[in-house]
C-alpha cells in the first residue's frame, strides 16, 4: 500500500502479524488462543502508513486531541499503542480497518500512540514517559544496610497498604502543552533518565504485556504521563 495522509488526527497503521504464538527460550514454539484476554494478546505494535499534516487541539471536551501535543511521528516508524483501539478500529459494525491481502490496516487516534520506534530509537509520545519499576527507596536502603555487615534481609510479602507505586525513569517523552481537563498540567514536572520517581499506583500499566513484549529484550516498562508522576526521589 502507498503512503497516505489521513484526517481527524487519524493515524493509518499496518498491523504487525498477530499474537497467536510464544517463542519459548528452549527455541520451541507455543501457539495460543489470543481471543482469550484479549489485552493481553492484541497487536498493539504496526507500522505508520499515514499521518494527518497537523493535529487538531479544541480544547473543548470530544472535539479534536483531549490534550495539545506535538506530530512527533513519521512515516515508516513503528508505534506501540493502546490494544483497546485497536479492536475498536477492527470492529466490525465500525469498520476502521482496510484489508490489503494478508495485511491489515487500522485507523487509530493518534492520542492512543504511546511510543514510536525510529531506527532502533525508542521514543515516547503524547507525554509519555517509559518508566522501569523498582521497589520502595526505603526497602532497598534497608537491604543494602544489611548486605552490608553480612546479614540477609528477609521481608514478609505483605499486602502493601500504599497507593503509590516506584519506578526509575528509563524514557522520557516531551510534556502536553494543555489539557482539555484543565486540572491536569505538565508544568513543573522535570524528570530525566535515571530519576526514581513515585506514582499514582493505578497508573502502573505495562507498555506491553510480557507475553508478547520485545522493546529493549521484553523488559517490563510502565507508561506513565507526567500528570500522574507526584515527585521525584
Amino acid at each position: 500500500m502507498q503512503k497516505k495522509r489521513t484526517l481527524n488526527n487519524l493515524l493509518l497503521i499496518k498491523l504487525d502479524p498477530e499474537n497467536d504464538s510464544i517463542k519459548l527460550r528452549n527455541g520451541f514454539e507455543l501457539y495460543v488462543d489470543n481471543t482469550f484476554e484479549p489485552e493481553k494478546h492484541a497487536t498493539v505494535t504496526g507500522e505508520i502508513y499515514g499521518i494527518p499534516d497537523y493535529l487538531y487541539y479544541s480544547g473543548m471536551p470530544n472535539i479534536g486531541l483531549p490534550w495539545k501535543t506535538e506530530l512527533e511521528v513519521q512515516m515508516g516508524d513503528h508505534v506501540i499503542m493502546y490494544y483497546l483501539s485497536v479492536l475498536n478500529a477492527l470492529n466490525v459494525d465500525k469498520q476502521n480497518y482496510l484489508i490489503e491481502g494478508n495485511d491489515k490496516y487500522v485507523f487509530i487516534p493518534y492520542q492512543n500512540i504511546f511510543a514510536v520506534v525510529r531506527e532502533k530509537t525508542i521514543i515516547p509520545i503524547n507525554g509519555y514517559n517509559l518508566i522501569e519499576p523498582s521497589e520502595d527507596p526505603d526497602i532497598l536502603r534497608q537491604r543494602g544496610r544489611m548486605e552490608s555487615i553480612g546479614m540477609i534481609y528477609a521481608r514478609l510479602k505483605e499486602k502493601s497498604n500504599t497507593n503509590v507505586v516506584y519506578g526509575i525513569v528509563r524514557y522520557v517523552g516531551k510534556p502536553n502543552k494543555a489539557y482539555v481537563d484543565s486540572e491536569y498540567t505538565d508544568d513543573g514536572v522535570d524528570i530525566s533518565i535515571g530519576d526514581t520517581v513515585v506514582m499514582k499506583k493505578i497508573t502502573d500499566i505495562p507498555l506491553q504485556y510480557n507475553l508478547h513484549a520485545k522493546i529493549d529484550d521484553g523488559k517490563l516498562y510502565w507508561r506513565v504521563q507526567r500528570r500522574n508522576i507526584m515527585a521525584k526521589l
